[in-house]
């Protein structure tokens, strides 16, 4: 994602495959729609910016959910 309006968005170049769990396909798509976002794909690229963004604000945070996870 470009963090500057003004300029133009860049090339989407690489393609991702991944698989994901039923549940978390459902909390992507339920995220996608109360977020209005234009498709899956366009939700999925949101929320790694999220991601990725709070990384950096609140690695603390991070660091907690990630716990979480392992122990899921």
């Amino acid at each position: 994602m470009n963090s500057d309006k003004t300029s133009a968005p860049e090339k989407r170049v690489e393609k991702l495959q991944i698989m994901v769990a039923d549940s978390e396909l459902a909390m992507i798509d339920d995220w996608r729609f109360e977020n209005r976002a234009a498709s899956r794909s366009a939700a999925i690229r949101s929320l790694i910016y999220l991601g990725l963004e709070l990384t950096k604000s609140d690695p603390e945070k991070v660091s907690q959910l990630l716990d979480q996870l392992d122990r899921a």
